[in-house]
C-alpha cells in the first residue's frame, strides 16, 4: 500500500500527463488539418497557375518557328538527284552545300506533316546568308515551296530575291497571300515547306539558313484588354486598312529606330492609311484603343 499523499501526487501527475497529452494531440490534429488545408489550397492555386500558363503558352506559340542554330530542326536534303545537297548544323545556322545549281531542303521526309491548312498562316520570314558572288546577269532568286501530305510535288512556290556576296544575315519576307509562281493556287492541306538555294550557286557552294518563322499577321487579339486589332493587307502594297472593335483614338507608325513616321487621331474603328510616303521596310503600328496602346508589326512592300 502507498501512503495517501503519494497516491494523491501520482494521480495528480497522471491527470496532468493525460490532459497535456490530449491537449497536444488535439493541437497536432488541428495543426495537421491546417497544414493539409493550406497544402490543398497551394496545390489548387498551383494547378490553376499551371493551366493558365499552358493556355497562355499555347496562345503565344501560335506560329511555327525553325531555329537552325546548332540544329537541322528535322530538315532534310531533297531526294531527287538534281536537287541534292548536304546539310550541316553549325553554331550560327544550317549550312547547305550544293551538289548542283538547284539544291533544295525540306522540313522533313514524306511522312512529316505539319497538319495545317493554306489559310492558317499568311507570311513567312526567312533569315539567311548567301555569300556566293555572281555576275551582273545572274538572277539570285531563292524559292519557297509548299507541299501536300505524302508528296514531293509542290502545291505551289514563291520566288524571292536575295542579295549576293553577303557577309551578314538578312531577313526576307514572303507573303503567302500573294500570287504564287506560274499562276498556281495556294490551297488545301500543307504538310511541309521547302527552300531552294538562290539561283547562281554551283557545285560545293554553301548557303547559310539561320531561321524561318511561319506566322499570321492579319489579326492580333489582346486577350487581357479585350482589344481586337486587324490590319490588311500586311505586307501592304498600297493603302493599309486598320480595324478595331472600338474607336482608335490615336495611331502612330514608327520605323525600326523608333522614329514616328506617321501619326493620326482617327477617332473611329476603321481607318485607311496612305503609305505613299513610306519606303519599303518593317514598321511598328501603335494604336490607342480603350486607354491601352496595342502594337503590331507592319511590312510595307510596294511593287
Amino acid at each position: 500500500m502507498f501512503p495517501q499523499n503519494t497516491l494523491s501526487v501520482d494521480l495528480t501527475i497522471r491527470f496532468f500527463y493525460f490532459r497535456t497529452k490530449y491537449y497536444f494531440s488535439k493541437k497536432a490534429v488541428i495543426l495537421n488539418f491546417q497544414i493539409m488545408k493550406k497544402s490543398l489550397h497551394i496545390s489548387f492555386r498551383n494547378t490553376i497557375a499551371l493551366i493558365l500558363f499552358v493556355l497562355s503558352t499555347n496562345y503565344i506559340s501560335s506560329q511555327i518557328e525553325y531555329n537552325w542554330q546548332n540544329s537541322q530542326e528535322g530538315w532534310v536534303s531533297a531526294s531527287e538527284t538534281n536537287n541534292g545537297c548536304q546539310l550541316f548544323a553549325q553554331p550560327e545556322a544550317i549550312a547547305m552545300r550544293a551538289f548542283n545549281a538547284t539544291p533544295i531542303m525540306r522540313s522533313g521526309n514524306l511522312q512529316a506533316d505539319l497538319g495545317i491548312d493554306a489559310t492558317t498562316y499568311n507570311q513567312i520570314e526567312i533569315t539567311l546568308k548567301n555569300p556566293v558572288a555572281v555576275g551582273v546577269n545572274a538572277n539570285p532568286n531563292a524559292i519557297l515551296f509548299a507541299y501536300p501530305p505524302g508528296s514531293n510535288d509542290k502545291i505551289c512556290s514563291w520566288r524571292f530575291a536575295v542579295d549576293t556576296g553577303m557577309t551578314e544575315f538578312s531577313t526576307y519576307i514572303i507573303d503567302l497571300e500573294s500570287e504564287p509562281d506560274n499562276g498556281d493556287l495556294f490551297e488545301g492541306p500543307v504538310a511541309r515547306f521547302g527552300l531552294r538555294a538562290p539561283w547562281g550557286v554551283a557545285n560545293f557552294d554553301t548557303v547559310y539558313w539561320q531561321k524561318m518563322t511561319i506566322l499570321n499577321t492579319n489579326t492580333i487579339d489582346v486577350i487581357e484588354h479585350n482589344i481586337y486589332l486587324n490590319t490588311y493587307p500586311n505586307p501592304s502594297f498600297g493603302n493599309l486598312f486598320v480595324e478595331s472593335n472600338d474607336p482608335i483614338e490615336a495611331l502612330k507608325i514608327k520605323d525600326l529606330t523608333g522614329r514616328v513616321v506617321l501619326e493620326m487621331k482617327p477617332q473611329k474603328s476603321k481607318v485607311e492609311i496612305e503609305t505613299t510616303e513610306l519606303t519599303n521596310d518593317l514598321y511598328f503600328l501603335n494604336c490607342f484603343v480603350n486607354q491601352k496602346w496595342v502594337t503590331k508589326k507592319l511590312v510595307i512592300s510596294k511593287r
